[in-house]
């Protein structure tokens, strides 16, 4: 089904709050028009968007106990394997209680007046470079990367498939926060395979109906996020404005058709200071610089820069009060979409 960006605001994924039934009501009401199924990670270690991709290997693998990430528990790692190559991609209650409550809330029509229903889900470079297995990260054997990917595209197919029941267009969207290394780790899976997975989920997406939506609010990997081709970019406007509309491959991904959503909120404490008329203004004038403003903003949404989870919860209506004073100023230089 078609979407049209055109202004339109969403969240990039995670809420502060605790309370599932607070969390879908702040969907509700702030993220109407493309409401996501939202992730809470105060609400427990399992529900990190880490958490939630590695589910399927949980009680197998547990936190290092030097560096970030998990590892593979001693004498378990045919078990992970065998986990990952058989997983169905469900997201159970214990890991994503968002999600079964945003299908409830879809089907009694809490979200009337939705356009686009979103998801997301972290992707198989990242994933694979948080799991280790005595002492190295999934990310530097072929075999076990391919494994990660496998069930990172069944995370993305089980999510469609529940999504587009709405009967709504699906935004899909792969956090990759892991494509701003350039060296992930010492004799990596080699860059071209790694973003050949990549880009086979963001396909999967797309073959499923929906649209493939990439997310990095790391340093913005431009040009390695249009090589995978997806349909969305989002990326950290707020620090990366200026880099995106000085890099042809970002240039040319818009003037192919792509759609951009533009994290110009910043993800902090204490948005009063921020100013939605300030950011408006300095998005056209880049835009004015790289070509026409109007085929821009009918081509863009608008986020805050990354997800909201680790915010206090007075931070959710500031974030989406600024989004949506963006998105009005977005949406009036718009007018009619590209026919």
């Amino acid at each position: 089904m078609p979407f049209v960006a055109a202004g339109a605001v969403t969240g990039i994924g995670s809420l502060p709050h605790t309370s599932i039934r607070v969390a879908i009501r702040s969907v509700a009401e702030f993220s109407p028009e493309v409401p996501f199924w939202p992730q809470l990670p105060q609400l427990s270690e399992q529900e990190s968007i880490v958490g939630q991709g590695l589910g399927v290997v949980e009680g197998l693998i547990e936190p290092r106990n030097e560096g970030y990430g998990y590892q593979v528990k001693d004498g378990r790692l045919n078990s992970v394997l065998e986990n990952l190559h058989r997983s169905r991609g469900d997201l159970r209650p214990a890991n994503a209680a968002g999600f079964g409550a945003f299908e409830e809330a879809l089907s009694a029509g809490l979200f009337r007046s939705a356009v686009a229903v979103k998801g997301q889900i972290e992707g198989p470079i990242t994933l694979s470079a948080y799991l280790f297995h005595k002492g190295r990260p999934f990310l530097s054997d072929p075999a076990l990367f391919a494994a990660v990917a496998f069930h990172v595209s069944q995370i993305i197919v089980w999510q469609i498939d529940r999504l587009k029941s709405a009967g709504l267009p699906v935004l899909l969207f792969v956090d990759e926060p892991a494509l701003c290394l350039d060296a992930p780790v010492a004799n990596a899976v080699p860059e071209e395979q790694r973003l050949s997975a990549l880009a086979a989920t963001l396909e999967d997406a797309r073959m499923r109906g929906a649209y493939a939506g990439l997310h990095c609010c790391a340093a913005r990997p431009l040009e390695r996020m249009c090589r995978v081709e997806p349909d969305i970019i989002s990326f950290d406007a707020h620090q990366g404005l200026d880099l995106f509309f000085a890099d042809w491959h970002a240039l040319d991904f818009v003037n192919r058709g792509g759609s951009v959503a533009y994290g110009v909120v910043p993800t902090r404490r204490g948005l009063n200071a921020v100013d939605s008329a300030t950011i408006f203004v300095r998005w056209l004038r880049a835009t004015s610089l790289a070509g026409d403003p109007q085929r821009f903003a009918q081509r863009a949404m608008i986020t805050a820069t990354c997800g909201l989870g680790l915010l206090d919860t007075s931070a959710v209506r500031e974030s989406f009060a600024i989004a949506h004073s963006v998105s009005k100023l977005i949406r009036s230089l718009a007018g009619s979409p590209d026919e």
